[in-house]
């Protein structure tokens, strides 16, 4: 749309992609309950959380908590400006390409593939150092979800791992009375709250495989992305 953004085009992510992006989201909320519960407090989605974390000083063990934190977010940082550089730009009015979306999941799965066997591997005794590890390994699989979420609901304002923005843009679109993606957007915020709970009742029931959760809604994400890429390219409804 020329000379702006056009926010009715937002309504981008059809069927298939919208639950792409509520499987992403709730394992983003199964993700970050792991590693706040049993890595050191320490978010490897949320980022705002860890920021907010690196100016508690008063909080007991506060050190331990910036090398985990500041572990989190230069990952992350360094993981979704790889997986940008590394994937195609969208175009408004067409699908994301169904190949350069599956590699980002891919790649995200693969990550959280190694976190698993490193915490299988220790049986979740880790000190210091290991936790940095595993929150290393988390934050780079989610820095790359949330390239794929954004390449993928356009500009929809739909996120998976910072789930503020995707509530703005819900109250948006509700305030201004406008069509859009507020059933996704919905899904999406309820999603992370969900994995969040589900995550947690996992690191008390069974915390070895915690870690599974987010691999496995990856995983499915991923397995809808290469069934959507055997349908082949469509264009996006305006």
């Amino acid at each position: 749309m020329p000379g702006g953004r056009d926010t009715h085009a937002a309504a981008a992510p059809g069927a298939r992609l919208g639950t792409v992006l509520v499987l992403l989201a709730f394992g983003s909320g199964a993700a970050d309950a792991f590693a706040f519960l049993l890595l050191g407090g320490i978010f490897t989605a949320n980022m705002t959380g860890n920021l907010v974390l690196l100016g508690m000083f008063t909080r007991p063990g506060w050190l331990v908590t910036v090398a985990g934190a500041a572990t989190a977010l230069v990952v992350f940082a360094a993981a979704a400006f790889t997986a940008f550089r590394a994937s195609p730009e969208p175009v408004t009015g067409t699908t994301y390409p169904p190949r350069a979306s599956r590699l980002l999941a891919l790649a995200s799965v693969t990550l959280q593939v190694g976190l698993l066997v490193a915490w299988a591997a220790t049986r979740g005794h880790v000190g210091t150092v290991g936790a940095c590890g595993m929150i290393a390994l988390s934050a780079a699989a989610l820095g790359t979800q949330t390239v794929l979420a954004k390449r993928i609901s356009g500009a929809s304002g739909v996120t998976t791992t910072f789930v503020t923005g995707t509530l703005t843009s819900l109250v948006e679109e509700l305030a201004a009375r406008r069509p859009g993606v507020r059933l996704v957007q919905l899904m999406v915020v309820l999603a992370l709250l969900v994995g969040a709970v589900t995550g947690t009742a996992l690191v008390h029931a069974a915390p070895l495989v915690v870690p599974l959760l987010p691999l496995v809604t990856t995983g499915s994400a991923l397995v809808v992305l290469t069934r959507d890429e055997r349908r082949g390219p469509r264009a996006r409804p305006a």
